[in-house]
């Protein structure tokens, strides 16, 4: 079974690969588009004329969740109560590396 790291790379790639398909049909179908009735100008004139909405609705969604399944898995491991615990290990061992009376010893005063 997949966890949510490894399906959220598939999906991001999978988004990546789809939309450069897409992209390449649209720009080489780019230069026999001559007008173009949708406001949105020539590369979507383009995109609607190879028929490439569907799978260009379909890149941006598999992107999405690709980005927000891997977004999820990296908050998750960095949850408040961790970090703050890992933060407190490494205070501890710069005290013990380099001793406590290190933070004391700084008075302010540029030198």
């Amino acid at each position: 079974m997949l966890n949510k790291q490894r399906l959220g790379a598939i999906f991001l790639f999978a988004g990546i690969i789809l939309y450069g398909i897409i992209h390449i049909a649209t720009i080489m179908h780019f230069p026999s588009v001559t007008v173009w009735t949708s406001t949105w100008g020539h590369y979507f004139e383009a995109l609607s004329e190879t028929g490439g909405w569907v799978g260009f609705v379909m890149a941006l969604l598999l992107f999405v969740t690709g980005l927000v399944l891997l977004l999820t898995v990296l908050m998750g491991s960095f949850s408040k109560g961790k970090m703050m615990q890992e933060i407190r290990e490494r205070d501890r061992k710069f005290d013990e590396q380099y001793g406590s009376n290190i933070r004391g010893s700084y008075d302010g005063q540029d030198r």
